[in-house]
């Protein structure tokens, strides 16, 4: 009988010891939440590659981009294709991608912008904060296809822009 009650004794104190345990983790108010700070730039002082920029409700996050893409097949004479992983948010409701699609700019170039070419459905509507990932192609003139120049933005302002790679 005095084995029985070691043993029961024994495994009392152990569920003890881990509710202890348990109880003294965080609650779940108390444990810290991604990092969603959105960091100041414009397109002559872009922020660097995974870092959240944004203006306006929109923001964005460059994830990777492919300086030039070979993979896409032919651009327009003299062009070359030029590609973005990015994710992206808004805060406002009824908002699709195609109404938020990044613009490429070149830091070389004041004039330049190029209008993003979706690689999948972007029609589908954006829940506000709520994290999306998007592939977009764009194409640039050959002498403006360089990684250290290329700015991916939110709009066509001058705020919320992105290096395209590092």
């Amino acid at each position: 009988m005095r084995s029985r009650s070691s043993a029961i004794l024994s495994v009392l104190a152990v569920s003890g010891l881990l509710l202890a345990g348990c109880a003294s983790g965080a609650a779940p108010s108390e444990t810290s939440a991604p990092d969603t700070s959105v960091v100041e730039s414009t397109v002559t002082e872009p922020a660097s590659v995974g870092e959240r920029v944004g203006a306006d409700g929109v923001m964005l996050e460059v994830w990777s981009g492919a300086v030039p893409d070979d993979t896409i097949g032919e651009a327009d004479p003299g062009n070359q294709w030029v590609t973005a992983n990015v994710a992206q948010w808004v805060t406002g409701e009824g908002v699709t991608a195609a109404d938020v699609a990044p613009v490429l700019r070149s830091t070389a170039d004041e004039s330049f912008s190029a209008e993003a070419e979706a690689r999948q459905n972007v029609d589908i509507e954006m829940a506000p904060n709520k994290s999306y990932t998007f592939v977009w192609s764009y194409q640039v003139p050959e002498d403006l296809v360089d990684p250290a120049t290329l700015v991916l933005c939110v709009g066509d302002g001058d705020e919320g822009c992105s290096l395209l790679s590092d």
